[in-house]
């Protein structure tokens, strides 16, 4: 029988980055993938969509008709590239791939059709799947996948049902590529799990973009490309020529002749990303209510480490949350709202990119940065970034929050000109009425 030290089933951001940091920490590791190398984000998701999104909103910018199939052939080529340079790293680690699909048949033994191996750990890592809602007719709909795929002809209009971050950055897609876009959503704002001021400031550029978005919808039935829905007790039926649905995902758990502990389809995981199994862990979406690339990244390593001694580092309850649409939306840390219910008293920080040198030069839409400090002792303990580039710099605030910094500490940092990020600076200042580029009603 084959032995070691740490056997991990999936290889996305969570599977592989485990892979490379526990061989890196010097020890044994089998990964195995019954699919491509990268797993959803590389292959169907992160990668590919934000590769669309950038080269739509440079057809947008030129005023030119999208040429959708160059742009198919460009981002295959951007994920085929990273996916062999994820290949590359595994194989000079030194890490054993299995090309099929692992079964785990008690807690330290996995198999395969090539037979079995037992390991000290093993480490599920096997991610998530389109989620579709229960409505009559959702087989005729359009998924995610099936949109990044673009082998269908460009449609002239789109129903999207769901404006979560899915369904969000599809519209942005489908706006920059000239398409008419209605959104179906049955919160009554868009992006409900993000602060009410990013939900409506992304909300009123969109309609100005043309995007139509119907809130507090509940969709009972698709036929043909026309969905019937029912808002505050009235129905009403649209037509186009797709309908998209982007309501989510759902975890996707490996065969496993051990009963692990579950909850809503997600495996129970500890702080150590323990399952009721001692010897089995888990990361990413098999096991979180936060779906998102980095954070199972973070969790695996984490795993990894608890595993074998190794003190990690990493704060796991400061997590960024990114939207890669035009303007993207970015935050991290707490809400009002949920500072509120804490009982935290608040202090708050905001400007507006309005003044701006580097939005200016860009001709950027409007944007904002707010952020929360704990009114006890400065802390910061939340921000929010609506403009171009917010997922870049969203990084500068979840280090501060990572690192209990306050808003004074903060201030002893000097930005670049022209830059964005001289908007979080401002922000920084505005706690105490200080902002400079901001008119002041100090008398």
């Amino acid at each position: 029988m084959n032995k070691t030290e740490l056997l991990i089933i999936g290889a996305g951001p969570a599977g592989y980055q485990a892979a490379l940091h526990a061989a890196r920490l010097g020890h044994q590791v089998v990964l195995a993938e019954k699919d491509q190398i990268g797993g959803t984000c590389l292959n169907r998701g992160c990668v590919p969509t934000k590769s669309l999104l950038e080269q739509a909103h440079q057809w947008a910018v030129s005023r030119q008709k999208a040429d959708v199939q160059a742009m198919r052939q460009r981002e295959q080529q951007t994920v085929q590239k990273l996916r062999e340079g994820i290949a590359q790293l595994l194989q000079s680690s030194r890490v054993q791939l299995i090309p099929e699909q692992v079964s785990i048949a008690d807690a330290h033994h996995v198999c395969s059709t090539q037979g079995c191996w037992q390991a000290d750990h093993i480490l599920i890592a096997t991610g998530s799947a389109v989620a579709l809602p229960p409505i009559e007719g959702i087989e005729q709909a359009l998924t995610s996948d099936d949109v990044l795929r673009m082998e269908q002809p460009l449609p002239q209009s789109v129903i999207l049902i769901g404006a979560g971050v899915i369904g969000m950055e599809l519209a942005d897609l489908y706006l920059d590529l000239g398409v008419q876009v209605t959104i179906l959503e049955a919160a009554d704002r868009c992006l409900s799990m993000a602060d009410r001021q990013i939900s409506q400031s992304l909300q009123m550029i969109f309609k100005r973009r043309g995007a139509t978005m119907i809130f507090n919808a509940r969709v009972m039935r698709i036929e043909n490309h026309r969905v019937e829905y029912e808002v505050g007790g009235q129905t009403a039926v649209i037509q186009a020529e797709a309908v998209v649905v982007a309501t989510g995902r759902r975890p996707v758990l490996p065969e496993c002749e051990v009963r692990l502990k579950t909850d809503q389809g997600r495996l129970v995981i500890s702080e150590t990303m323990q399952t009721s199994v001692p010897s089995i862990y888990a990361a990413g979406d098999a096991a979180s209510t936060i779906q998102l690339a980095h954070y199972a990244s973070a969790q695996a390593i984490a795993a990894v480490d608890h595993m074998f001694g190794v003190k990690n580092q990493t704060d796991l309850k400061t997590v960024p949350s990114c939207v890669y649409t035009h303007p993207q939306a970015a935050w991290v840390g707490l809400q009002q709202q949920q500072a509120h219910e804490l009982g935290i008293p608040l202090l708050t920080g905001k400007a507006s990119t309005l003044s701006n040198a580097r939005a200016q030069i860009d001709q950027a839409p409007r944007g904002f940065v707010r952020l929360l400090a704990d009114g006890r002792n400065r802390q910061l303990i939340g921000g929010m970034i609506v403009g171009d580039h917010a997922c870049e710099w969203i990084s500068t605030i979840s280090l501060a929050i990572a690192q209990h910094l306050t808003v004074d500490q903060c201030r002893a940092v000097i930005f670049p000109h022209p830059s964005w990020s001289e908007t979080l600076q401002e922000a920084l200042l505005d706690f105490d009425g200080l902002a400079i580029h901001t008119i002041s009603t100090r008398r």
